[in-house]
């Protein structure tokens, strides 16, 4: 047998048969859906997080005062961004194990594409709320907006752990992104 028979023999029995760049292909595709589903309970969490952050506090000269995420345009924005990322996770995890399979080049671009749009309204929600969590925290002595944080700490704690898990979504998104591409260039 010549150097380049047992070459081609080695390099079969490590990728079991198939060529290295499917196996290559196969393997982001799986590290994908592994990190898809990781994506798939941060933005369900986040999205839990958000929806249950209502706090009622009584101020004896006005009576009593309730904050909630309907309250500020910018959370149901952010909610409903939330949402919409957790079903196309879920849709995205499902097509992805089914047709990510096949090699099929042209439905992994389509995903990848889908993955950065998901990634760019993501972003924007999760900084529209920081803006006005930060507003909520610091104040804004320019426009004579008081900080409500020190009244409302509780439903300022659940958005700020609502605000880390999506930012913590933001980069597994890039991270599908780049596993996507990888499965495309192998």
């Amino acid at each position: 047998m010549s150097s380049e028979e047992v070459k081609g023999k080695e390099s079969s029995v490590e990728t079991g048969g198939y060529s290295s760049s499917y196996a290559k292909s196969v393997a982001s595709i799986t590290a994908s859906l592994g990190v898809r589903k990781l994506l798939f309970w941060t933005v369900f969490v986040a999205a839990i997080v958000v929806h249950t952050s209502k706090q009622t506090v009584d101020d004896y000269s006005y009576g009593s005062k309730t904050t909630k995420y309907t309250h500020y345009p910018a959370y149901k924005y952010f909610l409903s961004v939330l949402w919409i990322v957790f079903a196309y996770t879920f849709f995205a995890a499902i097509n992805s194990g089914i047709c990510g399979r096949s090699g099929n080049k042209y439905f992994l671009l389509s995903l990848l594409f889908c993955d950065a749009i998901m990634l760019t309204l993501l972003a924007s929600a999760t900084g529209t709320a920081g803006a006005v969590l930060f507003i909520g925290t610091k104040g804004n002595s320019h426009d004579g907006w008081s900080k409500t944080c020190n009244v409302f700490d509780k439903f300022c704690r659940y958005m700020w752990a609502s605000f880390g898990l999506s930012i913590f979504a933001c980069f597994l998104l890039v991270w599908i992104i780049v596993l996507s591409a990888g499965a495309i260039k192998a």
